[in-house]
């Protein structure tokens, strides 16, 4: 085979049989995770609504951070906002929670629309700091608001109208639904301008924006799409506990979760939340018996991934393995020209 011919866009075989495996590997596991309902108990079903849904928030979270380059220790906000709004819409509107799903994130992305003229005007750490002080200003505002149950919070009572198996399968299958979502559509934006742009932000900001990057806009894109992000899958995390209240889902520990899972899994890569949010649930069913032992544990092993491993486990895997599962690099053009050139010239 000649070099222009490998060129002009025949892959290698080995490269040509991933680009099948993958793709058929992914529909396998969407099957399988679908028709969960019907081979494992709620118990479950639970824990892995739980699993997925906070790997969709420390989703939305590297997106925010390790794409765009905005640190946001606050952005449990949206947990929040989310949640309430489903529960608001469900009780007082009299809407099914799963047709009141989508105002979670609408509401979610409007908020986040809102709170952008304030939060933008910092940056660093005190943009930081200063979205934490919003989320905290949310809780308050929850805590003392009777409408929204004040600090007792809100039970969805639509949810009494279904049965067990029905409302455990649908919550699970919206999880799944919102996460498989939330995926494609990073994918999609870091594959686009958008993603382009956020990135050159994030590694040269004074450069993009001497090139014409949008800055403000790219920047307001991204804040809005995480928000909805996370407001859809709180409203889901709350549908499985049938409860919200603000000390719950304004609580820092959302946020400090994903970026334990971020870090650990790898910061900026689609695949480091996978394998996160996994190892973060493994441990945590198997030490959490052991009380403030399991937090020093998560806390050394964070600090030892950052220190040996500073590209996170999944950055280490793919070094040292060339795997590349959803990737979002760009390739440059093969130029075939040339190498016709040199073959006339040296037949």
């Amino acid at each position: 085979m000649t070099s222009s011919t490998v060129l002009a866009g025949i892959a290698p075989l080995p490269h040509r049989r991933r680009r099948f495996v993958l793709p058929l590997g992914v529909l396998i596991c969407v099957v399988a995770l679908t028709l969960l309902p019907w081979y494992a108990g709620f118990a479950t079903q639970r824990l892995m609504v739980e699993i997925l849904t906070l790997f969709t928030v420390a989703l939305a979270w590297n997106l925010l951070a390790g794409y765009g380059g905005m640190v946001a220790i606050g952005h449990h906000v949206f947990v929040g906002i989310g949640a309430y709004a489903l529960f608001a819409a469900s009780n007082e509107l009299g809407l099914n929670p799963w047709l009141a799903l989508p105002l979670a994130g609408i509401v979610s992305a409007v908020s986040a629309l809102l709170f952008a003229w304030p939060m933008f005007r910092l940056s660093g750490a005190y943009f930081a700091v200063g979205t934490w002080v919003l989320a905290e200003l949310m809780r308050i505002i929850a805590l003392n608001t009777q409408w929204l149950g004040a600090g007792a919070g809100m039970p969805l009572t639509a949810m009494g109208e279904f049965g067990r198996f029905e409302r455990n399968a649908w919550v699970y299958w919206s999880a799944l639904a919102v996460a498989v979502l939330a995926i494609a559509t990073a994918r999609s934006m870091l594959k686009g301008k958008l993603g382009l742009a956020l990135m050159s932000l994030r590694d040269a900001p004074q450069a993009a924006a001497a090139s014409g990057v949008p800055v403000a806009r790219a920047k307001l894109a991204l804040w809005v799409l995480t928000a909805t992000i996370t407001g859809l899958a709180a409203g889901v995390a709350y549908m499985n506990t049938l409860q919200v209240s603000p000390d719950a889902s304004f609580s820092l520990n959302w946020t400090a979760a994903a970026i334990f899972i971020v870090v650990l899994g790898g910061i900026g890569t689609l695949e480091g939340p996978f394998l996160g949010v996994l190892v973060y649930f493994a441990l945590r069913e198997a030490f959490s018996d052991h009380g403030a032992w399991y937090f020093i544990g998560l806390g050394s092993l964070s600090i030892a991934v950052m220190v040996l491993a500073p590209a996170g486990l999944w950055g280490w895997i793919s070094r040292n393995g060339r795997i590349d599962l959803l990737s979002v690099r760009r390739h440059m053009p093969a130029v075939t020209h040339l190498s016709n050139h040199h073959e006339e010239k040296h037949p």
